[in-house]
């Protein structure tokens, strides 16, 4: 019988470890993460604005400024931080 609640308890505090920890910083990113998925989508933009002037010889103008105003970021000393 102690076996049994035994196993129940563990299940049930890895469930709540697994809900309130990994799950929710999946599912309901702080600042600082979203702020790292906004860097990465600019590496790409600023990757394919690059690739796309290269291939036909057309610009639409500064790749980092285009991008940085799509994703709503901005540069200071190096770093990226986002204006929201």
């Amino acid at each position: 019988m102690f076996s049994r609640l035994f196993t129940i308890a563990v299940l049930v505090a890895a469930g709540y470890w697994y809900w309130s920890g990994p799950y929710q910083r999946q599912h309901h990113p702080d600042e600082q993460q979203l702020l790292q998925q906004q860097i990465e989508l600019m590496k790409e933009c600023i990757r394919g604005l690059n690739y796309k002037a290269g291939a036909t010889g057309e610009s639409e103008g500064d790749p980092e400024q285009v991008c940085a105003d799509k994703y709503g970021l901005y540069s200071y000393e190096g770093q990226w931080y986002s204006s929201e």
